[in-house]
């Protein structure tokens, strides 16, 4: 048996995009201790919750027991969740990077599904294009990243990304989170635009029994690309 496969299974959940792709800066150091897998959902666009993590379960179900580091980055995290609940014995450690059990800012999650559906127009994913570009940008993420974070954007199924938003809307596993049984890290933004980080990280830190939060007053939703941030720095590397 090769070094390679007597590493423990790092598994990457990606966020609203499903691509995994935006975990590019977090591989190569969390791979000198993990097989690292950034898990890519598959391109459907008909799906709940239990769909998602399933689709996981059936993917990693011959690792060893509670060998597992799970990451589930802002939406990710919902699925890491509720994998968490459903299969514990699996998981060694959990990891919620500027992730929420429940998207409590309803208005604005209401209308980002509304609109959604515009974003197969080119005039409107442009106005996106610019908006994210500059939010991006404000957050510190360097221009290569910036480009690195379009290309992958470019491979997001949209039909799937519209119902992820819709379950990003009527997910609610705050009464649950009481459950979550592994040992469990948070990571929160100061600077996040899209959810209230760390806020989120707090209420959670407050009911997850055996977990620890860590802040970044300065950064933004995008910590995964913010320079010098590195998962394996936290996670046992």
């Amino acid at each position: 048996m090769n070094s390679q496969t007597e590493k423990t299974l790092a598994l990457l959940i990606p966020g609203l995009d499903g691509t995994g792709r935006l975990y590019y800066k977090q591989i190569e150091p969390l791979s000198k201790r993990y097989r690292v897998h950034a898990w890519e959902f598959r391109r459907r666009g008909s799906f709940d919750l239990p769909d998602l993590v399933n689709e996981i379960a059936l993917g990693t179900e011959n690792e060893k027991p509670g060998s597992m580091l799970v990451v589930g980055e802002s939406f990710g995290g919902m699925i890491a969740l509720q994998l968490a609940l459903i299969h514990p014995d699996r998981i060694r450690l959990l990891a919620l990077v500027n992730s929420f059990p429940h998207y409590r800012d309803r208005i604005r999650i209401s209308l980002a599904c509304r609109l959604s559906a515009l974003l197969k127009r080119p005039f409107a994913n442009r106005i996106k294009e610019y908006v994210v570009e500059r939010t991006l940008a404000a957050e510190g993420i360097l221009a290569e990243d910036r480009r690195l974070y379009r290309e992958a954007i470019g491979f997001v199924y949209h039909p799937a990304y519209c119902r992820r938003l819709e379950l990003v809307r009527d997910v609610d596993l705050r009464s649950r989170l009481g459950e979550i049984a592994v040992p469990t890290c948070l990571f929160a933004s100061g600077k996040d635009k899209l959810v209230s980080s760390i806020a989120e990280a707090r209420y959670m830190h407050s009911v997850i029994p055996n977990s620890r939060i860590y802040e970044f007053p300065r950064a933004g939703h995008a910590l995964l690309l913010t320079p010098g941030f590195l998962l394996a720095d936290y996670l046992g590397v």
